[in-house]
């Protein structure tokens, strides 16, 4: 159980068990573990932290949050946690968050080193002060619209600092890894890659699991599947384009959209004559994901824009096969195991594959048995083990 064990500079530190000397005293930002919360990035923060302190217990390391203490900052007994009182969530809130009252702590509790596994660094610490950065995705340099001005500006503004200010580099996809390259002047060879994984509720459920998602999530009937923000990025007004398309043929199969709006937008509004077979549920909590996913009949993931994915790997570990996007990272995520990569912007394509699969069961197995095997290809202790290669040459200058 985390505890307050004392506090400085306006932060307070909670302790989580005993420490023990280190090799080395490495910082972490935590400031997307947010408790209930959690979207793809801490998600992506909180496993590969778990890991990586998990693979190095010989290091002490301390995670700053801007968030009172809860049971998800337990990553280990070498790790301390300390809560900087500035409730990072605006632009200008972030910017100082990272600067000075950053800075005071890494210094007072004398880090070697800063991970952050968000994209921004401690920018008041000095130019010799390691720093490890991973930048997922620059979807607000190729798909700024949605984008609130002053969200854009803090991104498209920074995140080139950030990129060139950072010791080690890392991205989740060889997509993203030379799209960085490209955008921002960086050495390809000089970008890590650090993919996402599904954690392990993600996986087959029984029929009588199916039966209960269907119910819980479709009034009892058979489903495809979107999971994301609802955020014009993630072409959610073209899913409802193309599953009116493939109701219009025949379909018999219902839609359930999980997610939330990311900034002000919501949910498009689907066709009068499909409205009562989308099923939008908000976000949902990681046992009522896993069910959700695991009780869907596909997965239907067409945006316009990924850095990575997750959703895919979570379906296919889940043993639903999938229909995705066949640009930026996610050709490369689905690695040949898709039940079809279709172009987001033909919206009659994407229905014709929702029936393909709907009156192809033989087909449906196929991709679902190869979804199976591709997942496997991902885990967060594969990432995590990356990730302290990466520290080992971070501070000690060794592979």
């Amino acid at each position: 159980m985390v505890r307050e064990v004392e506090s400085w500079f306006g932060a307070k530190v909670m302790g989580v068990g005993g420490t023990f000397e280190g090799m080395a005293r490495i910082a972490l930002n935590g400031r997307l573990l947010v408790p209930g919360k959690l979207e793809g990035i801490g998600r992506f923060t909180l496993n590969t932290l778990k890991h990586l302190v998990a693979l190095r217990p010989e290091d002490d390391f301390l995670l700053v949050v801007d968030r009172p203490a809860d049971e998800m900052f337990d990553l280990g007994p070498n790790v301390k946690v300390v809560r900087i009182r500035i409730p990072a969530r605006r632009p200008w809130l972030i910017r100082w968050w990272f600067g000075r009252p950053l800075g005071r702590v890494l210094r007072r509790w004398k880090a070697e080193a800063f991970v952050s596994l968000e994209g921004p660094l401690a920018m008041d610490m000095p130019p010799d002060f390691p720093q490890l950065s991973v930048i997922h995705d620059l979807n607000f340099e190729h798909r700024p619209e949605g984008l609130p001005s002053r969200w854009r500006k803090f991104y498209q503004t920074q995140f080139p600092r950030y990129a060139q200010r950072a010791d080690i580099l890392g991205t989740v996809s060889d997509f993203s890894k030379r799209d960085l390259a490209d955008t921002y002047g960086v050495e390809e060879a000089q970008i890590e890659v650090f993919p996402n994984a599904a954690d392990e509720v993600f996986r087959p459920i029984e029929d009588a699991q199916i039966d209960k998602a269907q119910t819980q999530f479709a009034a009892g009937r058979s489903y495809f599947l979107f999971v994301g923000s609802l955020h014009p990025r993630k072409n959610v007004e073209g899913l409802l384009g193309a599953f009116q398309t493939y109701v219009e043929k025949g379909g018999q199969w219902d839609l359930v959209v999980v997610g939330v709006a990311m900034w002000a937008e919501g949910m498009p509004t689907p066709a009068p004559d499909v409205e009562g077979r989308v099923h939008a549920v908000g976000r949902l909590n990681h046992g009522a994901l896993a069910l959700a996913v695991g009780g869907a009949r596909a997965l239907v993931f067409v945006p316009w824009f990924e850095g990575f994915g997750i959703p895919v790997i979570e379906a296919m570990a889940s043993g639903v096969p999938v229909i995705a996007s066949n640009v930026t990272s996610l050709p490369e995520v689905c690695g040949g195991a898709a039940f079809a990569l279709v172009d987001p912007s033909q919206t009659a394509d994407i229905a014709q594959e929702m029936l393909r699969l709907e009156s192809d069961p033989h087909a449906a197995e196929g991709a679902r048995m190869e979804g199976l095997k591709r997942a496997k290809d991902f885990s967060w202790r594969l990432t995590g083990e990356k990730m302290s290669h990466a520290l080992n040459r971070l501070i000690h200058g060794r592979p």
